[in-house]
Parts: C-alpha cells; sequence; structure tokens
C-alpha cells in the first residue's frame, strides 16, 4: 500500500516538469486554401494530486483504573425444586361382612317347684298377709286408743279446738246427712299446726266436705293449748261433725 502511494507522487511530479512537444507545420504551395482556424491544442489536464493521508498512529492502549470496578453481584443459581414424592396410598382395609345376627337363645322353661317348695311358698305369702292385716289393724287401734285417750285427758281442750275449727269452717251447699271427718293434727309447742292435716277416715266420702274442713282446720292454727301442759300432745286426732257442731 505505501509503495503505491510513493509510486503516484513521484508519476505525478513527473508529469508536471515534462515540456509540451512542439507541432510541426508544413507549408505546401498551392492554391491559398481558405484559412482555417488553428486546432486548438488540447493539453492534457494534470491528473489531481492524491492526498496522502499519514498513517493512523496505534491505538492506546485503555489504561487500567486504579480502582477495580466492582464486579456485578452474581445471583446465586436458582436451585431447581425436586418433585416431592407422593405419599403413600392408604391400603384398602379388607371390608370387614357383618356377621350374622345371633338369634337369642329361647327362654328356657322355669324349673319344675318340688312339692315342699309349693308349700312353704304358699306359708311365707300367708305370713306376709298376717303381717299387713296386723298392722293395719295396730294402727287403727292405736288411732282410736289416741282419741279415746284425748277424750279421757282433756274433754275440755277437744271441745275448745271443735269450737275455733267451727268458727272457720264454711259449710258447703250440698251437705246432707250426719257425716264424721276425723283428721291427723301434728303440733308445735305453741299450739301451731305442723303440715297439712292428715285424713283418717271420711264417712261421707265428699271430696269438697273433706277440704272445707282441712282449709278450717288450718285457718283455726295455733289452736288452743290444754289448760294443763302435761295434757299437750304433740299429735292429736281430731274428729269432726260438720252437721252437728254448726247447728
Amino acid at each position: 500500500m505505501h509503495a503505491l502511494l510513493v509510486a503516484a507522487l513521484f508519476w505525478g511530479v513527473q508529469w508536471q516538469r515534462r515540456p509540451p512537444e512542439p507541432v510541426s507545420v508544413e507549408l505546401v504551395r498551392a492554391a491559398p486554401p481558405v484559412a482555417q482556424p488553428e486546432p486548438e491544442v488540447v493539453r492534457p489536464q494534470p491528473p489531481k494530486p492524491v492526498e496522502i493521508k499519514p498513517p493512523e498512529p496505534p491505538p492506546k492502549p485503555i489504561a487500567k483504573p486504579d480502582i477495580a470496578l466492582k464486579e456485578p453481584d452474581k445471583k446465586p443459581p436458582v436451585k431447581k425444586e425436586e418433585p416431592k414424592p407422593e405419599p403413600p396410598k392408604p391400603e384398602k382395609k379388607p371390608e370387614l361382612k357383618p356377621l350374622p345376627e345371633k338369634k337369642p337363645d329361647a327362654p328356657k322353661p322355669p324349673p319344675q317347684k318340688s312339692l315342699m317348695d309349693r308349700e312353704l311358698e304358699k306359708i311365707q305369702a300367708a305370713k306376709s298377709q298376717k303381717t299387713q292385716d296386723s298392722d293395719r289393724l295396730d294402727k287403727m287401734l292405736n288411732a282410736e286408743a289416741t282419741t279415746a285417750s284425748l277424750g279421757r285427758i282433756s274433754a275440755d281442750w277437744g271441745a275448745r279446738i271443735s269450737q275455733k275449727v267451727k268458727s272457720n269452717f264454711i259449710r258447703p251447699p250440698s251437705l246432707t246427712g250426719d257425716p264424721k271427718l276425723v283428721f291427723r293434727i301434728q303440733l308445735l309447742p305453741s299450739g301451731e299446726i305442723l303440715g297439712e292435716p292428715q285424713l283418717v277416715s271420711n264417712s261421707s266420702g265428699n271430696a269438697n266436705l273433706e277440704e272445707a274442713v282441712r282449709r278450717a282446720i288450718l285457718k283455726s292454727s295455733p289452736l288452743p293449748r290444754p289448760e294443763k301442759n302435761e295434757a299437750f300432745q304433740r299429735e292429736i286426732v281430731f274428729t269432726f261433725y260438720p252437721t252437728r257442731d254448726t247447728q
């Protein structure tokens, strides 16, 4: 490349220094020719000088910076998620077939009792019935004895109780005949009635009459006390004749 540039420069310089060559004209005598204008001599134009560019200097080495550039943070490698192992499928339990229902055993016939056992049962049943009858009889005798004792010990006390109950008794319109009602009454030492009077007997069977006498007894609380303290009883049997005591 440099050799071509040098040759071109040299050729251009020689071309400028070469003088133009003379043109020889030979004159011939003849009829006078018509004068023609002399042809213009075409001079070759000198070639344009080729600009020779100086060779480019070699590139300067890039100076390393004093401070080393901080390398960009390297991203940690992305961990590939390992596929999770599938949980083991539960084993299918064998289906339990329902057991056939067990039929209940037929009831066994009761063992036959001997003649002696049957006789003993009859004797025990008779004793039990006799005991119940005896208890019932004792209660009735005790009630009658209590009534008799009350009459014997303090007839005046019983009369005063009947008089107070009679003042609070309201005779029902359906009352007929000569009924007799007996009540068991619990008393406190002050004469106040404890609880409700309990009916012992009602000859009329009239429930309305029974309730009317019970209300009259409760309304009479406290009942009169006996004149003598030793005649006082915590439980008394009170007999009331509605038609007699209210006449």
